[in-house]
């Protein structure tokens, strides 16, 4: 039958209609498969941008903090603050100029570039420990910081530092697509890790200056790109630290699956057209299903897979539907876990690095304490044994027998404190050698402690020593020599912890591993969270009367040297330090 020309334009009419009503609902899929990775997208590298903006901050406060204690241990320093000067200034090669004031004016200065340098201006005040002063640049563009510092005892010191200071925390970035910079209160850059950047004295967008601090947020550059940025204050330097990307570069892994997208929807309009009335007709119903589906899709989720009708062709595109839902509801699920576990990780990695700064700030704390507690213990001794002997070989005195015999007495006294100290620090250096050993040989414990009883009554001085053991107990094998050195060392400390007139009290008795030798004292004793960092290298507590801190860490070596356990803790009211030794080799006495 010949059709009329108005019914052949009705029929091609309907067919584009019926086409694209087909290409409606994978243009709704494609935008939302689009606009849902794009946002996961964004939301993973707003977690990356504050990782990195936290792990920059981190990095920078533990520089300036570590310049501070450097420069504040130089201002604190009793007595030689030129030589402290000088030293503090060559482990900071930031430092340009520096000055030591006291309340009566000048002290000392010293300068990396200038032979007779000028004071700097007063910046330190008093009852203030840390000022920052404002941010100057020099001829070549060059920003440089002030800081002044003051002590209880009425010093101050100031201290011009170089840039390089802040750029050496900037330039750690990990990933090269970002960019991270920090600006001072009036908006221009400080550091960046783009160095020309500092050098032009660039200022900072005020789209930034003006931010919330903390949040992620998108702006426009004057070049009109968008860029994604976190911003973080420095109240140090009154500034903020700033990581930024442009939006291009971070949604770059998309462009692979948008152009497959595109290709797919033009491979769905050339198809489209292709079939004739019948199959517009025939694959309305389908048309439907899908359209409900992208529906479902775009408020969330598909809540069970479309029913596959109509003919071969449309039966596919159905397949295909609920094969690419499942496809993306995969990796929604997948991309959900993988933020989960990256925040995990980086909270991991942020908590390490934290642990980590603090063992190192911990470390170079007690490696300062124990330079100047061997100092200390050194001094001391010496300045007595110098002083007893330039007395006794004094020529216009006359010593007494009994005088002299009380001034050698002394000069003995001190000379064993000095061969004591050395002898822990050699102790300690062989336990880190690994060249520490000992020599166990089959002892009586109760025999052993008589002849060491009478040393022990001269240890404690004014203080009663109360000797108790506890029979019958076994033979244990031990080194003599070193398990004396720890009765030694624990009676020492009982009697440098107890009151006048108390009663130290030395007990053995069997265990079932061994032997436990404990020393009772009515001193304050430890804390319990200290319990355990007391046996630590160089650690003293705040109430310690001195010593380096290597007794308790060598008797520790010693005891495990040996196969037995040591520790500290209060019983009846006292203290008790006790170790154990085990069963040696040798039949029971």
């Amino acid at each position: 039958m010949r059709r009329t020309p108005w019914l052949s334009r009705l029929e091609g009419r309907f067919t584009l209609a019926a086409a694209a009503a087909g290409i409606l609902p994978l243009l709704v899929v494609g935008a939302v498969a689009w606009y849902g990775l794009s946002r996961s997208y964004l939301n993973l590298a707003g977690a990356r941008l504050e990782s990195e903006v936290a792990r920059l901050q981190g990095s920078l406060d533990g520089r300036l903090q570590a310049l501070v204690g450097v420069l504040g241990q130089a201002l604190d320093s009793p007595d030689g603050w030129a030589w402290a000067l000088r030293f503090a200034t060559a482990r900071l090669p930031e430092v340009v100029e520096a000055q030591i004031r006291q309340n009566d004016g000048q002290v000392t200065v010293w300068s990396r570039f200038e032979v007779n340098p000028k004071p700097l201006p007063p910046l330190a005040r008093a009852g203030v420990r840390e000022v920052w002063g404002p941010v100057v640049r020099d001829d070549w563009g060059e920003p440089q910081l002030f800081l002044g510092l003051s002590s209880h005892e009425g010093r101050f010191l100031e201290a011009r530092l170089r840039a390089p200071v802040l750029w050496d925390a900037l330039v750690e970035l990990h990933d090269p697509t970002l960019h991270a910079f920090l600006v001072d209160g009036s908006g221009r850059i400080l550091a960046s890790s783009n160095r020309l950047e500092v050098l032009r004295g660039v200022r900072a967008p005020a789209a930034l200056l003006g931010a919330a601090e903390g949040g992620v947020f998108r702006y426009r550059d004057s070049a009109g790109v968008w860029r994604l940025a976190v911003t973080r204050s420095v109240p140090r330097l009154h500034g903020k630290l700033v990581v930024e990307a442009p939006l291009r570069l971070l949604l770059a892994p998309l462009r692979r699956s948008l152009l497959a997208l595109v290709a797919v929807l033009l491979l769905a309009v050339l198809a489209s057209f292709w079939p004739g009335w019948r199959l517009a007709r025939s694959v309305t119903r389908p048309l439907d299903e899908l359209a409900r589906g992208a529906r479902e899709m775009e408020q969330g989720r598909l809540r069970q897979p479309l029913v596959e009708s109509g003919p071969p062709e449309a039966r596919a595109a159905v397949r295909a539907f609920n094969r690419m839902a499942a496809e993306l509801e995969q990796g929604r699920i997948e991309l959900e876990e993988y933020a989960q576990h990256l925040e995990e990780r980086v909270a991991e990695r942020t908590e390490a690095l934290r642990l980590a700064r603090d063992r190192a700030l911990e470390a170079d704390r007690a490696k300062t304490r124990f330079l100047a507690s061997v100092s200390h213990e050194l001094r001391t001794p010496l300045a007595n044994i110098k002083g007893f002997a330039s007395t006794l070989l004094a020529t216009d005195v006359t010593w007494k027998p009994e005088e002299a015999a009380e001034f050698l007495r002394i000069i003995e006294s001190e000379a064993d404190r000095m061969h004591r100290l050395v002898n822990e620090l050699l102790e300690k250096a062989r336990g880190e050698r690994g060249e520490f050993s000992v020599m166990p040989q089959p002892q009586q414990p109760e025999r052993w402690l008589r002849q060491l009883a009478p040393r022990l009554r001269r240890l404690v001085g004014e203080r009663r020593l109360r000797l108790r053991v506890s029979e019958p107990l076994p033979c244990v094998s031990f080194d003599a020599e070193r398990i004396r050195s720890v009765i030694v060392n624990l009676v020492e400390n009982a009697a440098k912890y107890s009151p006048a007139g108390s009663t130290i009290e030395l007990r053995i008795d069997p265990c079932p591993a061994g032997v436990r030798f404990a020393v009772y004292d009515e001193g304050p004793g430890v804390p319990g969270e200290l319990s355990e960092r007391v046996f630590e290298p160089f650690f003293r507590a705040e109430s310690s009367t001195g010593g380096t801190g290597l007794g308790l860490a060598i008797a520790r070596s010693i005891v495990r040297a040996h196969g037995g356990e040591i520790g500290i803790g209060r019983e009846g009211g006292r203290t008790v330090v006790w170790f154990t030794l085990p069963k040696g080799d040798c039949d029971d006495a």
